[in-house]
């Protein structure tokens, strides 16, 4: 795997952190993989680590090409800065897609409460739209969170104008062109819960197809709900929540389309030995291959 940052222009601050499969282990028989530009949560004024290289690595892990972004923050954020970096995020994906080994056709948001409204802000307003979304627990009306805070951190604004306050209420921005969604959350989960499906309902208005899964039982903020991403805390880990990812990457892979393998050997050794001179009278390559 390789790791590069790059930076967004003129923002110290903000950039893109590149977690890049090696392009000689092959998906199917195609080197180009699937992506997600994952939006870590914290209300717009901090970024959950959490949902951070955990989740990264957990996508990595499934042969998907991972992206963090590290977005603006707080009254940085104004003018909603972050729909802008994320913006921009997607399109260098697909600007570097032969670099980096990605689908320009494959390239997903994924993101957690704050952070899933800005996954979702993606799909819904941005120019450079991804090809899907997978929204975690995501704070999809900005209205319904008490005194309003991250409206007036997106606006830069004490008091936000009606329209403005409407525009990032993303329920009400779902159109017919709405790119596919899988989104979960939990039943305990009082912040998100409800939102989560007046989302559902807008794509249902729309005649959009989407995944839904609320979970029984979980607090806000999980993540993985697993001890990879606990940071020392047993609340967020639950083994029923944490097949969350398993079924986010099913449902990816049946919005992109089914991986097609050929029956060959991938085994390399029997060029190894080649170059070292080294004659095997009597042992087939498959034998090799399998030692």
């Amino acid at each position: 795997m390789q790791f590069k940052r790059v930076m967004y222009p003129g923002k110290e601050k903000v950039c893109l952190e590149c977690y890049i499969l090696d392009s000689g282990l092959r998906l199917g028989q195609n080197k180009k993989r699937p992506a997600v530009v994952i939006c870590p949560g914290g209300g717009y004024v901090y970024l959950s680590p959490r949902e951070s290289e955990p989740v990264a690595m957990a996508y990595g892990a499934k042969g998907i090409q991972a992206f963090v972004l590290r977005y603006s923050l707080g009254w940085d954020a104004a003018g909603f800065a972050p729909l802008q970096e994320l913006d921009w995020a997607i399109g260098l994906i697909r600007e570097h897609a032969e670099e980096w080994n990605v689908d320009t056709q494959k390239v997903f948001t994924c993101g957690f409460s704050a952070g899933g409204h800005l996954a979702l802000a993606g799909g819904l307003l941005a120019e450079n739209k991804p090809n899907g979304m997978i929204l975690g627990y995501p704070a999809v009306n900005l209205d319904a969170i008490e005194n309003a805070l991250l409206t007036r951190l997106l606006t830069g604004k004490e008091v936000p104008s009606e329209e403005e306050r409407r525009w990032l209420n993303l329920s009400e921005q779902v159109t017919a062109e709405a790119p596919p969604m899988f989104v979960f959350t939990t039943g305990e989960d009082a912040l998100t819960r409800r939102m989560t499906l007046e989302l559902v309902m807008a794509y249902e208005n729309q005649g959009l197809l989407c995944e839904y899964h609320l979970f029984q039982k979980g607090p806000h903020g999980y993540s993985l709900a697993n001890a990879a991403c606990a940071d020392g805390s047993s609340q967020v880990m639950n083994a029923h929540v944490e097949k969350w990812l398993e079924l986010s990457v099913e449902w990816l892979f049946s919005v992109t389309g089914e991986l097609e393998f050929e029956d060959y050997s991938t085994s390399h050794i029997m060029d190894a030995i080649r170059e070292l001179g080294i004659e095997l009278p009597g042992q087939d390559e498959g034998q090799i291959g399998n030692a």
